[in-house]
């Protein structure tokens, strides 16, 4: 019976994981796969960013570092947080690693993706991740939002990715 529940379940999208990311393949930066069906059934905080980048992605990742040590422990097992890179030509899973390490966010439960370009674009455009206004748009020219999806793989809300607001997102991913 408990089988049949979750095979309905599952047909009904109850078990998902965030429509953007279908057909997206990667790795990560401990050198694992990366592929989206991993993040099924969990919350997911999701936003974008680049290694080299020295103004607005240091700052966004310092504090989701924060963010990720303020939450509660049940929480903090629970959601997901996903890093995906803007410039998947430099930025390996190895580069992905020493940014994770200086920036505070190699932890449990947070992967920094990157992956062929054939792979991530489609995942850009869908998410409309670059500023349109840019005359040709290029890696700095990436949005900041923070995207956080349900368990069930349904967008809940996008924030603002700097500043953090901080108190409001531990508040929203405890109560996930």
């Amino acid at each position: 019976m408990l089988l049949v529940a979750l095979a309905a379940a599952c047909s009904a999208g109850a078990i998902a994981q965030p429509a953007p990311l279908k057909g997206v393949q990667g790795t990560d930066h401990r050198g694992q796969a990366f592929r989206p069906a991993q993040l099924a059934g969990k919350p997911v905080l999701m936003h974008f960013v680049y290694t080299g980048c020295g103004t607005t992605c240091p700052t966004q990742v310092a504090e989701l570092a924060a963010l990720h040590e303020a939450l509660p422990e049940a929480a903090r097992r629970k959601v997901q947080f996903l890093s995906v890179t803007v410039d998947p030509l430099a930025d390996t899973p190895q580069a992905l690693a020493a940014y994770a390490r200086r920036m505070g966010g190699d932890r449990a439960g947070w992967r920094f993706v990157t992956g062929p370009m054939a792979s991530l674009s489609p995942l850009y455009e869908r998410m409309q991740v670059f500023d349109p206004r840019a005359a040709s748009p290029g890696v700095a020219d990436h949005r900041t939002s923070l995207y956080l999806y349900a368990a069930d793989g349904r967008l809940l809300q996008r924030f603002r990715g700097v500043p953090v607001d901080r108190a409001r997102l531990v508040a929203e991913l405890s109560r996930l």
